[in-house]
């Protein structure tokens, strides 16, 4: 088997040490692996953080290459897409892989707002069999699949962790063109930007990934026992799979908790402490928690989460969620 993983990162200058703290767990924590070669896709990151970045790969002898990008951003200008967390970066790994076709063999997309806990080396030679791409399930978009109408594909996937064939876009001479030119046509109705077009154009061409590799926040947020209540009519991984995944964690995913990201201030993030243990050991160690305008949606949803009892909140907000993405399709 090949000991071989190429990784990728997206980030602008305000994710980047974000993107620091969670590469520095990936090599503290995948040693075993001979040769790791991390790919960063940036948008206008300073000379500072770029450098940082360097030393810290330089630490464990991996190599970081920074693509280019210029041509990726004015692709994602023309097309007006809709900014994620008020930055365009989050479209860029879907634009950027074009030179990596026939150079290597797969990519594994890692977003910034995660921790590597444990070996990647399993994905090393990986099969995908005959799939474009693997990818693990959204612990929270069922619904995100009517509003598409999605029929072939029963999961709706998170595009957290994306793991490209690049093989098969190498053997399927015009399959990125045929991404591209879907992407130019429905673009309009994709509200969760690259997530919907994971979906959407990838739909019956995903291998289902372990949970192990993308475990989301929520299953800390809340027992198996309460979650699998609330979402026992979707299809979803078993509760066996999820018990197991949380015991042996790859790639932790923190997603917004009650609109917070565990770096800001005054957030109720189940993995703050997980996150600042990290960043303490990071060249990043010094860098304040961010401020944060809460909406009052989420005043809201913050004091209905720390008043009722957690199966009456989950129920709740499963509900307020329902009713928006059934506005949303109408």
């Amino acid at each position: 088997m090949s000991n071989e993983l190429n990784v990728l990162y997206q980030f602008d200058d305000n994710y980047a040490p974000y993107a620091g703290i969670s590469m520095l767990s990936l090599f503290e924590n995948n040693r075993d692996i001979d040769e790791l070669n991390i790919y960063c896709a940036t948008m206008n990151v300073s000379e500072r953080n770029k450098q940082l970045i360097l030393e810290n790969a330089d630490k464990y002898k991996r190599h970081i290459i920074f693509l280019d990008t210029s041509k990726a951003i004015d692709t994602i200008k023309k097309l007006n897409a809709r900014e994620w967390n008020n930055s365009l970066a989050t479209w860029m790994k879907i634009f950027v892989i074009e030179e990596l076709i026939g150079k290597i063999s797969n990519l594994l997309y890692i977003d910034c707002d995660t921790l590597v806990l444990g070996s990647l080396r399993e994905l090393c030679g990986f099969d995908f069999k005959g799939k474009a791409m693997a990818a693990v399930i959204d612990s929270l978009g069922f619904e995100h699949l009517d509003r598409l109408n999605i029929k072939i594909n029963k999961y709706y996937y998170n595009a957290g962790i994306m793991f490209f064939n690049l093989d098969y876009f190498y053997t399927h001479k015009d399959f990125y063109k045929k991404m591209l030119m879907h992407l130019k046509k429905n673009i309009y109705r994709y509200q969760v930007n690259d997530q919907d077009l994971l979906n959407d154009f990838f739909n019956g061409n995903i291998l289902r990934l372990s949970p192990q590799y993308n475990f989301q926040g929520i299953h800390y947020m809340y027992s198996d026992k309460t979650y699998f209540k609330v979402y026992k009519k979707f299809d979803y991984y078993s509760k066996e799979e999820i018990s197991y995944a949380r015991k042996h964690v790859k790639i932790v995913h923190f997603l917004r908790v009650l609109g917070n990201y565990p770096w800001e201030k005054n957030n109720f993030h189940p993995l703050q402490k997980l996150f600042n243990a990290w960043k303490a050991k990071s060249l990043w160690n010094n860098i304040p928690q961010r401020e944060q305008t809460r909406t009052l949606f989420f005043k809201i949803e913050i004091l209905l989460y720390r008043l009722l009892p957690k199966y009456a909140f989950l129920s709740l907000f499963s509900y307020v969620k329902h009713l928006e993405k059934k506005k949303s399709i109408k």
